[in-house]
């Protein structure tokens, strides 16, 4: 493991990453992760939320958290989700549902099925019943909510951790991979892991980019703690943090 590419772990470093969870617990700020974005159209690098873009990168996948959302139709992708679930369990109706997607949500191929009590009731309902979440009520033979992964990553070199959403064209890839960490008696956190952009065609001829996930090394005993302090302070950020309309890419293709 080299210096450069290794996670932060000195003693003041260490206090200063201890300091600031103090301070987040004191309601200091709540904390927002920068955003790194899955690229649109095929394109081989990572955007982030504050416009840069970034070339394939090592870090470690600190937490992971199912999550669905759902867009009535691509028009009305580039507002927040109709109804999401940061849980992956129970969804719930946006605060203030905008007019257009409610009416798109009436004319779809399968409605929501509490769409009628909108005004009424936000929720919760149960992903795991919902019709959207089967598969072909969507585009092709796509699920109509997504199935997404949030990803809480520490990249190398950076302070903070930042947050990584994995669309549905991606979700197998990262399954594959933590499945095959655990199959070897480890874990997805525990490992560097390289993240890279593959590209691919649908049978429509549409090009678009999946993540490319890769093992590294372990991480050294020092490191799990770091990891294991991050867990226990952002992973139930991650389960609750409202998914925005950037966390989905528009011309994704459906399967």
């Amino acid at each position: 493991m080299s210096d450069s590419t290794a996670l932060a772990t000195t003693e003041m470093q260490t206090a200063i990453m201890q300091e600031r969870a103090a301070e987040t617990e004191r309601n200091a700020f709540d904390f927002i992760p920068q955003r790194i974005k899955m690229p649109s159209g095929g394109l081989q690098v990572f955007t982030l939320s504050d416009g840069d873009t970034m070339k394939p990168f090592t870090g470690i996948i600190a937490v992971s958290q199912k999550s669905r959302a759902y867009w009535p139709d691509r028009e009305t992708q580039g507002l927040p989700p109709l109804c999401s679930s940061p849980d992956g369990m129970d969804g719930w109706f946006a605060d203030e549902p905008d007019a257009d997607q409610v009416a798109a949500a009436g004319r779809a191929y399968v409605p929501h099925t509490m769409l009628d009590s909108i005004a009424d009731h936000k929720g919760p309902f149960s992903c795991a019943r919902c019709p959207l979440s089967a598969w072909g009520s969507g585009e092709g033979r796509g699920q109509a909510c997504k199935s997404l992964r949030r990803l809480l990553v520490l990249v190398d070199g950076w302070s903070m951790p930042a947050l990584l959403t994995l669309p549905p064209t991606s979700v197998k890839v990262f399954d594959q991979y933590a499945s095959g960490r655990a199959s070897k008696g480890s874990a997805y956190f525990a490992v560097r892991t390289k993240f890279e952009l593959e590209q691919k065609r649908n049978p429509a001829g549409i090009t678009f980019s999946v993540v490319k996930l890769s093992y590294v090394e372990d991480l050294a005993d020092e490191e799990m703690g770091m990891v294991f302090a991050i867990r226990e302070q952002f992973a139930e950020l991650v389960r609750s943090m409202d998914i925005s309309a950037d966390e989905y890419t528009t011309d994704t293709p459906p399967f």
